[in-house]
């Protein structure tokens, strides 16, 4: 059995029924956007999935989108506002009053407002997390501000998922400096895999219901395949080392030998 992406899970059919050309329904899909999710954000004239999804985490729908935009709100703002606990009416109606996010958490709380940034000055998804956090980009004073400090060069949508599942210790940390988002994260977990390990699947457009389908039909074990898998073997070769008389935990080792490597 070869190891392979998925590609036949990719059915076009039901995208073109709503109007979405292949190739560009191929990266709706690949954001696990369905048809007819991908044909209500085209429909708000969201043409590409990243920011849709972005435009989703911020708890914003397609007939909200128009409203955002009028407000002069982008994706990645409606995502500040959203982190800063705003539902998009409230972010909406803040930004008409010509407030940022945090003006608008510091008056909702009877503060005074911190400096307003000149109009000019783009935001900043990393010191605006750090500010939700509860600090100013000095030395992290708590957990989300040292996950958000420890996550390297993650992408702003990947921390601010690991920070709405209150996911921000030390694992969640090594998972987001792969890039990796958080519900898929989890996904990963659940396979027994490491982030280094699943990033290697990552990058050959595997996703985990992919790799967990392969080493099924390979017959491996559920509790053997972390282990095979960790150890740099596809299935055909972890079937064929079994017939041999190796077993998972000489696997195991292999493994740490890998991660150590």
């Amino acid at each position: 059995m070869t190891f392979s992406a998925p590609d036949d899970d990719f059915d076009p059919a039901p995208y073109e029924a709503v109007g979405i050309p292949p190739q560009e329904s191929r990266r709706w899909w690949e954001w696990r956007l369905a048809p007819a999710q991908a044909d209500a954000w085209r429909r708000a004239g969201v043409a590409d999935p990243a920011p849709a999804t972005q435009w989703a985490i911020a708890q914003v729908t397609p007939e909200q989108v128009a409203a955002c935009r009028d407000a002069g709100l982008t994706a990645s703002q409606a995502l500040l506002w959203y982190e800063y606990e705003f539902e998009p009416d409230e972010a909406i109606a803040f930004k008409r009053e010509g407030h940022t996010p945090e003006e608008a958490y510091d008056l909702r709380r009877g503060h005074k407002p911190r400096r307003r940034r000149d109009a000019t000055e783009e935001l900043d998804p990393f010191s605006s997390l750090m500010a939700l956090a509860g600090g100013d980009g000095g030395e992290p004073r708590d957990q989300t501000q040292r996950f958000i400090a420890r996550a390297g060069n993650a992408d702003g949508v990947v921390l601010y998922g690991y920070i709405d599942e209150n996911w921000v210790d030390d694992e969640a940390t090594a998972w987001a400096r792969q890039k990796v988002p958080a519900a898929t994260a989890r996904m990963w977990q659940e396979l027994g895999l490491r982030p280094a390990e699943a990033k290697r699947y990552i990058r050959r457009g595997l996703s985990p219901m992919a790799v967990a389908r392969a080493w099924w039909q390979a017959g491996i074990p559920f509790e053997e395949t972390a282990s095979w898998a960790g150890a740099g073997l596809t299935p055909q070769e972890a079937t064929e080392q079994r017939a041999r008389g190796v077993t998972a935990e000489q696997a195991e080792t292999l493994r740490a030998l890998r991660d150590n490597h």
